[in-house]
């Protein structure tokens, strides 16, 4: 095996810098991972692509009543937004959105502490409120940390042109807020919805000795969320498969290999899902995609989603006992990279080793190399390279090129929270 955790680590630390997408700082760690393919003698490419980024002008959230307290906010894009004036409506807690808490939100600014998918968005919306307010973070997070609110931008379908406006708030500042009891509350949310920004995939390419019109993909998200360095989501999984495409540069494959470092995936899996619609014509001869998805903790464990048939995630079990490689593997959609390309009807599976709780964080400014060892991480790639290996120079490809029904059945709620119309009702073709 032609891989290295010193090389690795030294790169990671050179991208662990916050690289939020359609960033000059994303752009900036695009042309570094560049660099190392052509360093390597992989040729290489970054592709261009647009993204709706809206651009918030201005949030207010205030108490005007019975007393002015003023509560810091950020917009939430694609939301909505208020009259320049902005609205006036009492505060209503509506818990985690049960029936019986939405009896009375019409016309009010409610507050909301559940899980907001697009199922819950649409019920809010449906209420009757005047605007919405979400929260962040813990109620135990440092004071440093309070004012660093995660951008939120609705995924909405592309006729969706609901206006209903809404802010983020930390959880604490939302506790302040009920024990205000207040009375009234002034909203105001400008934004500049349809704003488009650039970012960029990093494709390189490395042509298959015997089998080249047959391909498979590895790829890993490089962008990171505001306030993070990124370092272990997703620096790790961009070395990962960086990595492997060292071993594979020393050690030719049959079948053509793309490795994909793909950009956006924190703002809805935006780099993956550009390449899938840019490289349409040439997505059937894609026969598997694998998403590296954090690697590295040195407290954590292995695990590995199959999207897929159901007979590879028993094989890689098998082989990982074989192996001695100890790895949690399940068959489902997960919330990375490889969904993309199960949209658009390439098997994939995501892997990575998870976090204990408790220990490395991600999307905060906690995401460091600090929890990160590098023992840890060249195991996940030595028993990658030894599952990828066969499977690359297989003389018959063994994974079918098809997803299981009851996969495809959850695609449309995936596209539903991806904000991709769905052909059908049962999410096929």
């Amino acid at each position: 095996m032609n891989i290295c955790k010193n090389r690795a680590f030294e790169l990671l630390k050179k991208i662990s810098f916050e690289r939020v997408a359609g960033t000059e700082k994303e752009l900036e760690c695009a042309h570094i991972l560049e660099e190392e393919c052509k360093k390597a003698d992989v040729p290489v490419v970054i592709e261009e692509f647009d993204i709706n980024m809206p651009e918030i002008f201005e949030a207010r959230l205030e108490v005007t009543a019975p007393d002015f307290h003023s509560i810091p906010c950020i917009g939430i894009g694609k939301s909505g937004q208020t009259p320049d004036e902005g609205i006036c409506a009492p505060l209503y807690y509506v818990e985690n959105g049960t029936d019986a808490n939405l009896m009375d939100a019409k016309d009010k600014i409610i507050l909301f502490t559940g899980d907001f998918n697009p199922d819950m968005r649409e019920k809010l919306e449906k209420s009757g409120a005047a605007g919405f307010i979400l929260t962040f973070g813990s109620l135990f997070d440092p004071e440093e940390m309070i004012p660093e609110l995660r951008t939120k931008n609705l995924l909405r379908m592309p006729d969706d042109h609901t206006n209903f406006p809404g802010v983020v708030i930390h959880i604490t500042e939302a506790q302040k807020l009920l024990r205000m009891h207040p009375t009234e509350l002034h909203m105001v949310v400008k934004q500049d919805a349809d704003r488009m920004v650039k970012s960029h995939n990093v494709v390189a390419t490395m042509e298959g000795s015997e089998k080249p019109e047959e391909i498979i993909v590895f790829s890993a998200h490089y962008d990171s969320v505001i306030y993070s360095t990124g370092a272990w989501d997703n620096g790790t999984g961009s070395m990962t498969i960086m990595e492997l495409m060292h071993h594979f540069k020393a050690n030719p494959p049959k079948r053509t290999l793309k490795f994909i470092w793909c950009g956006g995936e924190e703002f809805g899996l935006l780099g993956s899902r550009a390449y899938c619609d840019m490289h349409k014509e040439e997505l059937e001869h894609y026969l598997f995609d694998i998403n590296v998805d954090m690697t590295g903790t040195l407290l954590g464990y292995e695990r590995a989603c199959c999207s897929c048939d159901e007979s590879f995630a028993k094989y890689l079990e098998f082989f990982a006992k074989i192996e001695g490689f100890p790895i949690e593997v399940s068959t489902d959609l997960y919330s990375s990279d490889s969904s993309a390309f199960v949209n658009s009807y390439v098997p994939a599976m995501t892997i990575g080793r998870g976090g204990c709780k408790g220990g490395a964080e991600i999307h905060s400014r906690r995401d460091t190399l600090e929890p990160l060892d590098a023992d840890a991480f060249i195991r996940t790639v030595e028993f990658m390279v030894k599952f990828a290996d066969p499977l690359v120079n297989a003389k018959v490809f063994p994974i079918p090129r098809e997803i299981p029904k009851d996969l495809l059945e959850k695609l449309t709620m995936y596209r539903k929270l991806m904000g991709v119309k769905t052909d059908n009702e049962d999410g096929t073709k």
